[in-house]
């Protein structure tokens, strides 16, 4: 018994690895098809409820530990907490997160491979969409140098990728155990060719579409503006004098300009009509701006706090404010301090964390004459629901505004862009990234990054964007298809349970 735990520990932490080596070296993507196999032979060979949580969390501590190792620098330069105090919230998080892989391994000893081996990929499935992860990676995105995998996003997002992923490691699991079982891996197999096939047909139907759209021409510029300048009062000027000399040049053949999140740190009071004196990030602008900067919103009574809010702004020559944008989704420990407003002692942990406002309601800027674009900033370019309703309010472009340096030179910043680009999917838009040190991108709608910066480097990104009208099923349906697995994952729990219970 003890050499088989040892057997099924090692196994789990295979698994582990696997998934963590897809998701810091995105070309070793093919290993994700087979990643779940030695952890899916472990749960099956679990003698007790125990043994399978116990190789669940190995798994899972296998795969978080070293995949989002960046967290620990994350946690203390955004929330500036301690580098003790910040590992001990790594471990925490991750400890967190690897309990979705202990859900995963008890709820599939209950209710065995199932029918095709199915069991596995729709608990998996369902756990990847209902799972609180804060950082919301499925299995589909690590394959994003894969572009005819990805299509089937504009059905189902990045679950159905995910499900065929996981039905491949079920079957040749359940192969390794009974060799005679064939039927699993081949209706796997079939699901996966469906997949290509699918990817093969749509992909020249969108580039037929993209070369009949109406285009505009925009130019991403990333400053290169550190943590510690972007946060000194010396350096507001030096740094926008950075962004106003890269992007002067470009003016006369740009429809758009983008500056990223929070580039200009001038508090702009709600309401403001047009950006005056040190207030206008570029007195000398002659076309659009798009900028991430700062709004307070005051209130009658002086000993009341003003709301704060991070924003994108639209402006046009002479500083004229055309719209704004406040961020609904604000960064805990950054932005905000959980908690802190019902225990304020909390909030002396990180004095330098923020107290802004999330914002409401769905904007669409008009650039006039131009085009509609979906603003996002920073970390909401992960959350398929906004992007979708930004396409469904109108918006012919999805642009986000963010500012990844508090990642530093790790593979955060591109695993950020890989979880983002399912969005220029399954809306059939495309998806501008504008960073202020990488990674700044421009992505079309099938998911393929058609210019792309380096990390911490001066530069801009420029290029002509299409204007696509496509409505996905994805855009106007969302997340059918994961709600239609999760139904099956919860009856085959069910049935589980009663099989348990007649035993």
């Amino acid at each position: 018994m003890r050499a088989w735990g040892r057997e099924s520990d090692l196994a789990a932490a295979v698994s582990g690895g696997l998934i963590a080596a897809c998701f810091l070296r995105f070309w070793l993507f093919p290993l994700a098809w087979v990643a779940f196999v030695p952890l899916l032979w472990a749960v099956r060979h679990a003698a007790t409820a125990r043994e399978a949580a116990r190789v669940g969390c190995i798994a899972g501590l296998a795969t978080n530990l070293p995949a989002f190792y960046w967290l620990v620098y994350t946690i203390h330069v955004f929330g500036g907490f301690g580098y003790p105090l910040a590992v001990l919230f790594y471990l925490c998080l991750t400890l967190f997160t690897s309990c979705e892989f202990v859900v995963f391994a008890l709820a599939l000893r209950r209710t065995g491979p199932g029918p095709l081996a199915l069991a596995a990929p729709a608990l998996w499935v369902t756990l990847e969409f209902l799972y609180p992860n804060m950082f919301p990676w499925r299995m589909g995105h690590c394959q994003f140098h894969a572009p005819v995998l990805m299509q089937i996003g504009e059905l189902t997002g990045p679950y159905g990728l995910s499900f065929v992923m996981l039905w491949v490691s079920a079957g040749l699991a359940l192969l390794l155990d009974q060799p005679r079982r064939w039927l699993p891996l081949g209706a796997a197999a079939m699901a996966s060719l469906a997949v290509v096939l699918y990817g093969v047909l749509r992909l020249p139907v969108i580039d037929r579409a993209l070369g009949a759209a109406p285009t505009f021409r925009v130019a991403l510029v990333q400053g290169n503006v550190g943590i510690k300048e972007k946060g000194d009062v010396r350096y507001f000027d030096i740094n926008l004098e950075k962004y106003q000399e890269l992007s002067d040049p470009l003016q006369a053949n740009t429809d758009v300009l983008v500056w990223p999140e929070t580039v200009s740190q001038r508090w702009v009071e709600d309401g403001t009509t047009r950006l005056e004196g040190k207030d206008n990030p570029f007195d000398d602008l002659r076309t659009h701006l798009i900028f991430g900067g700062l709004a307070f919103r005051a209130h009658g009574r002086s000993q009341q706090r003003p709301e704060e809010f991070n924003s994108a702004f639209l402006v046009g020559p002479g500083g004229v404010v055309l719209d704004r944008y406040d961020k609904h989704i604000l960064m805990p420990f950054g932005e905000f301090i959980p908690l802190a407003s019902y225990f304020p002692a909390i909030a002396s942990l990180s004095p330098e964390t923020g107290s802004f406002t999330a914002g409401t309601g769905v904007e669409v800027f008009e650039v006039p004459g131009k085009v509609r674009i979906g603003p996002l900033i920073c970390y909401e370019d992960l959350l398929a629901s906004m992007s979708r309703q930004a396409t469904a309010a109108g918006a012919e472009v999805l642009l986000n505004i963010l500012n990844d340096a508090w990642y530093g030179n790790t593979a955060a910043p591109h695993q950020h862009q890989a979880l983002a680009l399912w969005r220029a999917i399954e809306n059939r838009r495309y998806l501008l990234r504008g960073s202020n040190t990488g990674v700044t991108s421009i992505i079309d709608p099938a998911g393929r990054v058609v210019a792309e910066g380096q990390l911490f480097s001066t530069e801009v990104i420029s290029g002509t964007v299409h204007r696509l009208h496509v409505t996905t099923f994805y855009t106007r349906y969302g997340d059918v298809f994961a709600w239609v697995v999760t139904g099956m994952a919860m009856v085959w729990i069910w049935r589980g349970r009663r099989s348990s219970r007649t035993r």
